[in-house]
């Protein structure tokens, strides 16, 4: 048998035993799948410049797939000019629109701008419907109506307080409000009287073709068609109804709740699945042109013999809809979202086109444009036969990488920090700007294929400014919104602790390091006002006093870090009292011993009080600097060192040996 035609019917017959030539015996119809299912990625979902498209693989096709991606689209999210939500909109003309929503708000279109419009009310504005470019009507909360004269919108008397959700006309002088608690009002070109419609639960929508022919629908699935005559009430299921369309007494539909649509055929109601959110109103040109919108952008139409998902461009929850004609329409949500229709699409400078073999499920782009919106279709096509585009798919490519670590307004940080932001797949580099002007007036530029940068040379106490961009072969990302930190400005001491007491007279002083500094300087003194102390400058973060301090004396020591000809400010002035000078001898007596001493060539280093087996030695000259440091280790069968003194000059030397928390100091003679 030869490939079928997408949406085509089969029948099959075959010849009878008797010779008869072919007859009709019975009829088998296979329908085929009219076009391709995409499964990912989701609508209104954020990718990376190297997406993948998915789909449902089609199990009978000899040929393949053809895809298109573009940035152009039916739908397209423009500025309403204002973040309260929308509830409805209406279309007058191809250049003039209105739409409703929260806390009184209405906006007009004009020239291609939406501007707010003066509202006489604060409350929450839920349909509007217009009867002529002069005459409309909007319902809201409490009962409220509002009538439009041509120039101003003006309250009038609604005779009820309940809420008010729908609103129809068939024409200036007949119209149809619905709400609450089964209210329903008709107006009759003067005033809005209450009628029964058959139902007391909550209305939510009315529809109709003329005079006679008007539907309601409601809670639980509820509604009331009205024939001219009277009110007949029929319930379709379950799920709240939340728009209604009638097309014709027997052809009416519902959007409802929990991804349910209902149709009426002129005797009972049908329910149907489309999709998994909240239908919240409906929409048709025709009786094969239909739109449905809801819940988390979702957006489904009609093309006279199913419904299919298709992409709004947003993930934002839309309330309400208008089709002018095939060309022109708007969708409206929550915070002040509007999309307009665009007609097909799917027809810029930008298209991309691609075929791909009938066994591949999924494709991957690259080069995508970043910060835009991407609407993607595919058809399936064999030899004899090409299935119609499928509904397109949307997703927006990210528009910037955005950053990590150090944290927003962070302090403290070091002068040689490491700047990291999330990974982007599908990227070929990244720019990174670092500033200490918001406006990065004369930023440092650099640039690096890894999602982190290492920079040095900061400044003391400084506030800096980042951010990056990414670039492909496509096209350059804007600049992500910047960060800022502030380096560190003062160094932290640690030990001694501050008011420390019985602190040894060879005092090791130490604080945090401060990574990218130069050096340190050390400030060590009798009184807190250091005019005739001790300044050292080390390059660790710590000081190891080589001369025995008084003893039971109290010592003041701060520490400022240098980098080049900056510094930063002092740090706190701590305070720590020395130790008994007994005590002191007692301890540097068991710590070591030096044989020979004086020592020429060599001496030895004997302990008994070690209680680490790895120790630090070193030794200082007489004027304090380091010249000379060895890890040394001890057991039980090693309690004896040796150290050479070739390359030793004469003098007085200080051996220092550190143990753990403890450190032990003697003077060792070199002749």
């Amino acid at each position: 048998m030869s490939e079928l035609g997408f949406n085509e019917n089969l029948f099959l017959a075959r010849r009878a035993n008797d010779g008869i030539p072919l007859r009709l015996v019975r009829t088998v119809v296979i329908y085929h799948c009219k076009t391709v299912t995409l499964t990912a990625p989701g609508n209104a979902s954020v990718q990376n410049p190297d997406a993948i498209l998915e789909w449902m693989q089609l199990q009978v096709l000899a040929g393949g797939y053809d895809i298109e991606v573009d940035t152009a689209y039916s739908w397209r999210v423009e500025s309403s000019g204002q973040d309260e939500d929308l509830f409805d909109v209406y279309e007058i003309d191809e250049t003039t629109a209105w739409a409703v929503g929260s806390s009184g708000t209405i906006v007009k279109r004009e020239n291609g701008v939406w501007t707010n419009f003066e509202s006489p009310v604060s409350v929450d504005l839920l349909d509007v419907y217009f009867t002529s470019a002069t005459s409309g009507w909007i319902c809201g909360v409490d009962g409220i109506l509002l009538n439009f004269d041509g120039t101003t919108w003006n309250e009038a008397v609604s005779g009820t307080t309940e809420d008010l959700n729908g609103l129809f006309f068939a024409s200036e002088n007949d119209g149809y409000a619905v709400g609450n608690s089964g209210t329903a009002l008709h107006y009759d070109g003067s005033n809005w009287n209450p009628i029964d419609v058959g139902l007391t639960g909550h209305l939510f929508a009315v529809h109709g073709i003329d005079s006679e022919n008007i539907v309601v629908s409601g809670a639980s699935a509820t509604s009331s068609i009205f024939d001219g005559t009277s009110w007949t009430d029929y319930s379709a299921g379950s799920r709240d109804i939340l728009g209604v369309w009638m097309l014709a007494p027997d052809n009416i539909w519902g959007a409802a709740k929990g991804g349910r649509m209902y149709s009426f055929d002129g005797a009972e109601w049908t329910e149907q699945t489309v999709g998994n959110r909240d239908w919240r109103d409906v929409y048709f040109l025709d009786a094969e042109t239909g739109y449905m919108v809801g819940r988390n952008g979702s957006l489904a139409a009609f093309d006279g013999i199913a419904w299919q998902l298709s992409a709004s461009g947003t993930g934002t929850d839309l309330s309400g809809m208008h089709i002018y004609d095939e060309n022109s329409g708007y969708l409206v949500g929550n915070d002040g979202i509007v999309i307009s229709y665009q007609g097909d699409g799917f027809n810029s400078d930008y298209l991309k086109s691609y075929s791909v073999g009938s066994d591949i499920v999924e494709f991957q782009l690259n080069n995508l444009m970043f910060g835009k919106n991407h609407y993607f279709r595919m058809r399936a096509k064999h030899a004899t036969s090409i299935s119609e585009w499928s509904s397109a798919g949307a997703f927006s490519v990210i528009a910037y990488p955005e950053l990590d670590d150090p944290s927003n307004n962070a302090n403290n940080i070091i002068l040689d920090p490491t700047l990291s932001w999330d990974a982007i797949s599908g990227v070929a580099r990244y720019g990174l700007q670092v500033s200490m002007d918001e406006d990065f007036t004369n930023p440092l530029l650099f640039e690096t294929n890894e999602t982190s940068y290492t920079i040095s040379g900061l400044i003391f106490g400084q506030d800096y400014y980042w951010r990056t961009n990414a670039r492909h072969a496509g096209g350059v990302s804007e600049w992500s919104p910047a960060f800022k930190f502030t380096t560190i400005s003062t160094v932290t001491l640690t030990a001694p602790a501050n008011n420390a007491t019985d602190v040894s007279r060879l005092p090791r002083l130490t604080w945090a390091e401060i990574h990218g500094a130069e050096k340190y300087l050390v400030a060590l003194d009798h009184t807190p006002d250091f005019t005739n102390g001790e300044h050292e400058y080390v390059e660790d973060n710590f000081w190891q006093h080589v001369f025995m301090l008084d003893p039971l004396e109290t010592y003041y020591w701060r520490v400022k870090a240098i980098q080049g000809l900056d510094t930063t400010a002092w740090s706190a002035t701590w305070s720590f009292t020395t130790a008994n000078e007994t005590s002191i001898d007692e301890q540097l007596q068991q710590a070591f011993t030096i044989y020979p001493n004086p020592a020429n060539d060599y001496f030895q280093l004997k302990t008994e009080a070690i209680t680490v087996p790895q120790a630090q030695l070193e030794i200082y000259n007489i004027i304090g600097s380091k010249v000379f440091a060895r890890e040394v280790t001890f057991g039980a069968n090693q309690q004896m060192v040796t150290i050479q003194l070739d390359d030793f000059k004469s003098g007085l030397y200080f051996v220092k040996l550190i143990n753990g928390n403890s450190a032990y100091t003697q003077r060792l003679i070199i002749e």
